[in-house]
């Protein structure tokens, strides 16, 4: 992406509310990586693990916490922040901006049912569709091929990216972004079997999504079966996230990659599911509930734990099973050599039993 403006060293600092050490002259015009920045970017150290890269860094400076104390860059200035990596967020933004959507108004191939009511400065791109009775809240953008149902509901600054569908009644709240090819509010996964045959049952329910959330490429998020299936306001989802119909996730939640959470779970507030991890149906996780990747929660778990495993448990059990699942080979080569062992007593045992002869009788 290129950079939208040029800032003295100085100035950034500045800007960024961190503490300068070095030549505040020096012009800067991008953010790089700290091992491919050239002589014109800033970059930032904000991982330990990177900071090998810090004495042959080529960038102009490197933001680094307030107090860091590690090896320091040849030819590069110091911006001392208390918080590094929002630091790298702020210098993105200065540098970069927001993307800017490629058409205004209304496009005339676009679809709007005349009962739709379309806020003021909203974007509606070619071939999207918007339903009798949907609202499209003040300055929202909906790309090529989005569609909105049947009196869905959009707040202001909402963004709509490719074939993104909201099914019908669904809510998002302001400043809503769904990227590309995600579906809101289909019908979950509920049947009943009776005789034989899996019944459908009747989706009768809806999404509310609250503001500042961001769903990725490819997320499933299902409508209830009766009331609402809930994200919290400030929850942030990666790519191809599933959600059950019924489930409810609190506020400022994060969900990676291939996360999901089967239907009619309870998730606090904050909790952080890493990748490829899932929960099972008709649970409750309590706020700040960390579930590391690949795991499978099958029970509850009370706030503020971290679980790991399939199935998942508290984080030190899980690293008391895998450090003495990594001794397995080890332990069964042992185990293997002490069946031998006593083996070899038993027949010695054997031996001496046998030389005995017949007891004498009295």
């Amino acid at each position: 992406m290129q950079a939208r403006t040029q800032i003295s060293l100085a100035e950034l600092a500045q800007q960024l509310g961190g503490r300068l050490e070095g030549d505040g002259r020096r012009i800067v015009r991008g953010v790089g990586a700290i091992d491919a920045s050239g002589p014109d970017d800033v970059t930032f150290l904000a991982n330990a693990r990177y900071e090998r890269y810090v004495p042959s860094t080529k960038a102009a400076a490197v933001i680094v916490a307030q107090n860091y104390a590690g090896p320091r860059p040849e030819s590069a200035a110091l911006i001392r922040c208390q918080d590094p990596y929002f630091a790298f967020r702020q210098a993105m933004v200065l540098f970069y901006g927001w993307r800017e959507h490629p058409f205004e108004g209304i496009d005339p191939r676009a679809g709007v049912d005349p009962s739709a009511t379309i806020g003021q400065e909203a974007r509606i791109g070619p071939f999207a569709v918007v339903c009798a009775g949907a609202t499209i809240g003040p300055r929202s953008v909906l790309y090529p091929g989005v569609f909105v149902g049947p009196q869905a509901r959009l707040g202001a600054d909402c963004i709509l990216y490719p074939n993104a569908v909201i099914y019908d009644r669904c809510i998002l709240g302001d400043r809503v972004t769904v990227h590309a090819c995600s579906s809101i509010g289909h019908d979950g996964f509920g049947y009943a079997t009776h005789q034989g045959r899996h019944e459908k049952i009747p989706a009768a329910g809806w999404v509310e999504i609250g503001d500042d959330c961001e769903i990725g490429a490819g997320c499933a998020i299902d409508r209830a079966s009766l009331g609402a299936t809930v994200i919290g306001s400030g929850t942030k989802f990666s790519n191809l996230i599933a959600i059950g119909h019924g489930t409810r996730m609190g506020k400022g939640c994060l969900m990676v990659a291939q996360a999901g959470i089967a239907g009619s779970t309870t998730v606090g507030d904050y909790c952080v599911f890493a990748g490829q991890s899932g929960v099972v149906g008709h649970k409750r996780l309590g706020d700040f509930v960390k579930v590391g990747a690949q795991a499978g929660v099958a029970g509850d778990v009370p706030a503020g734990q971290e679980v790991l495993g399939s199935p998942a448990v508290p984080l030190p059990e899980a690293r008391r099973a895998m450090i003495a699942g990594a001794k397995l080979p080890e332990m069964r080569s042992q185990i293997k050599q002490l069946q031998r062992l006593v083996q070899q007593l038993q027949q010695r045992l054997d031996q001496l039993q046998g030389g005995r002869g017949p007891k004498e009788q009295p």
